[in-house]
């Protein structure tokens, strides 16, 4: 770690850099102040590379052009909180993920928590990653030091067992250390308020108001002993749990609750069992929902290959199960144990993918809009047998660009529904949190959104892994002793419903240009948008940035979405574009249906190719606008 002041010439020579001098002055803050000192050495020599100094070097050297769009990526602004909490890159700068980052995070939690009068206690939580644990410790050390009580579970563990353990211990605010399946460079920050759920509304504001104030301020930020705790120290004054020493302060109460969401009576063992493979994704998958299989009578097959590996996600390009390609490797486990059903987590373990063996033996990934679908219609129908009241007191959550299938569903069995979410789980626990003070309790009957996020019940308030994987079992399970398979239920409800089918489009654009490129698409969508996509012309369109009054704070909330429904050819067609609160990318979503009664196999396969080929039109130009407005602005960067 570089401590001593840099050289004269480096910081002098700031000023021959085409940079606004409001950057330079934060980069000459960032080489001097003691604040910094961690991450000092690697910015010297970002800044070497930028005037073309000696401190390049020539074998590993970005050049002098990538080196200045580094420096204007990295000290444009406070990292924002988006849907995720705060993530990006590890490295130097306040648009950066380091320990100057999250000690003003924690200064901003501070500060936030005293204004709004919170219980001054916090639970923080890690994954795998290689700097988890280190920044979990410099933000439990930040947070002590502005006396405020820690709870740290002292070993990698999921992002929802963390909501639940905010609620469980009574904690004012709760904090996650992880960046989900983002790339192993990056690294991140999810911040909770006392109900479990992801900050919004005034907590929210004030929370970012006291980061930007923090990061203003170094001075401001707490004394800490950075080279004890980058050594690994915890901080006396810390309440550390070890889960596997004390799994009955951290796991078994947080596994229980898990498995009382499960809607199939009894084990899952016996003539219907299904045969499961499981992969964590090199996260904290593992210690979820093996467990949670286990106790219901399954015998889960660990994919050992892509336990975790310090964050290096060795064996796949993204550890994402929205990815095809991230099962490759389980998939050779589940091919050579005959697996019926092939279950993947993200690294915090909040998200679940799955494949499915098929009747010829090959695999099939499904996609998250239908692993919603197909977890909510079994626990509809395991309630409706049981006569539950849940239904009847109850409600379903989901977001605009999830699949309207949900919304049909949950309205067939008169269950209420809400569909028109902004993305992002902190949604569906906002709405949770309305109707608590509202004094309108509702039960959690399922809650989704299409990125593979998935949950069910009332105590925890962040999308989880082990509880999807728990339902879709029973629900495997269900079909298994019917005869069928999962793709055989979704079929069935294609028949009833309709034919679906959603896509999703990603336009990447990183740094600074790209920032400005996405923001121009989304400005030219309303100032002068196209009157068809795919041959469909737009009937209605609705701009979330603008007022849309229901009555609930958190589902009136703006956002930038701008939403089309197309229609033609009695099919229909939903296209949301939106950008990413999380990557730098532009996002556009095809929500297709067909129509409705078709079963005879050879009509019902027409329908399919059709809607499929409609969704692939609308995306395709909805891509071919983007880029048209995207492309000069990045070229020109």
């Amino acid at each position: 770690m570089t401590t001593d002041a840099p050289a004269e010439s480096v910081l002098e020579a700031l000023d021959r850099l085409a940079l606004p001098e409001p950057m330079r002055a934060t980069i000459r803050a960032w080489l001097s102040d003691p604040a910094y000192a961690d991450t000092r050495a690697e910015l010297e020599r970002t800044v070497a590379r930028a005037i073309g100094g000696s401190g390049a070097d020539p074998a590993g050297s970005k050049g002098q052009a990538d080196a200045l769009a580094e420096l204007e990526d990295a000290f444009v602004g406070p990292l924002p909180i988006g849907t995720g909490g705060r993530r990006g890159p590890c490295g130097a700068g306040p648009n950066r993920v380091n320990a100057a980052v999250m000690r003003e995070t924690a200064r901003g939690l501070a500060v936030a928590m005293r204004e709004s009068d919170e219980t001054p206690k916090v639970a923080v939580v890690y994954d795998t990653r290689s700097s988890s644990r280190t920044f979990a410790l410099v933000v439990a050390a930040a947070l002590t030091a502005e006396q405020i009580a820690v709870t740290l579970i002292d070993g990698p563990r999921p992002t929802p067992q963390l909501s639940f353990l905010v609620r469980r211990l009574g904690c004012g605010a709760g904090i996650v250390i992880s960046a989900s399946h983002n790339p192993p460079t990056d690294n991140g920050i999810k911040i909770y308020g006392p109900d479990g759920a992801q900050v919004i509304g005034d907590l929210d504001r004030r929370l970012m108001d006291g980061i930007v104030a923090a990061g203003n301020n170094p001075g401001s930020l707490p004394e800490i002993d950075i080279k004890a705790v980058t050594a690994g120290v915890v901080p006396a004054a810390v309440e550390r749990i070890n889960p596997d020493a004390q799994p009955d302060r951290a796991d078994d109460p947080y596994h229980e609750y898990v498995l009382a969401q499960g809607v199939t009576p009894g084990a899952l063992d016996g003539d219907a069992a299904v045969r499961v493979a499981f992969t964590p994704l090199h996260g904290v998958g593992h210690s979820s929902v093996i467990p949670v299989l286990r106790a219901r009578g399954l015998a889960p097959i660990l994919v050992e290959a892509q336990l975790p590996d310090d964050g290096v996600f060795e064996t796949v390009k993204s550890a994402n199960p929205e990815s095809i390609a991230a099962f490759a490797v389980g998939l050779e486990v589940a091919r050579a144990q005959r697996a019926d059903l092939l279950l993947a987590t993200d690294p915090d373990a909040d998200r679940l993918g799955a494949m499915v063996r098929q009747a010829d033996g090959e695999y099939g990934f499904i996609d998250g809009n239908r692993l919603g679908v197909l977890m909510l219609d079994h626990v509809l129908r395991e309630l409706s047998a049981l006569g539950s009241e849940e239904l009847r007191g109850g409600w379903v959550l989901t977001t605009l660009v999830s699949s309207p299938l949900i919304a049909k569903l949950a309205r067939a069995r008169e269950v209420e529904v809400v569909d028109d979410l902004l993305v992002g789980f902190k949604n569906h626990a906002g709405m949770q949190a309305d109707s608590e003070r509202r004094g309108e309790p509702r039960t959690l009957v399922f809650a989704c959104e299409e990125s593979h996020g998935y949950l069910r019940g009332n105590e925890i308030r962040d999308k989880d892994g082990a509880i999807a994987a728990l339902l879709l079992c029973e629900c495997a399970a269900a079909c298994k002793r019917e005869g069928t398979d999962l793709f055989g239920r979704l079929e069935q409800l294609w028949a009833i419903h309709g034919y679906h089918r959603e896509q999703t489009g990603n336009l990447y654009a990183e740094g600074s240009s790209g920032r400005r490129a996405i923001s121009a698409v989304m400005d030219r969508l309303r100032s002068d948008p196209p009157s068809s996509f795919g041959g469909l012309a737009v009937q209605a369109t609705l701009d979330r940035l603008k007022p849309t009054p229901t009555g609930w704070p958190t589902r009136d909330l703006p956002g930038d979405v701008l939403v089309y429904e197309l229609a033609g050819d009695g099919r229909g067609c939903r296209l949301v574009f939106r950008p990413s609160g999380t990557e730098p990318k532009i996002k556009a979503y095809a929500l297709a249906h067909g129509r409705a009664g078709i079963d005879e196999p050879g009509a019902a396969a027409r329908e399919r190719e059709q809607v499929d080929a409609l969704v692939a039109q609308v995306l395709a130009d909805a891509e071919r606008f983007a880029t048209e407005v995207m492309a000069p602005l990045i070229e020109s960067a």
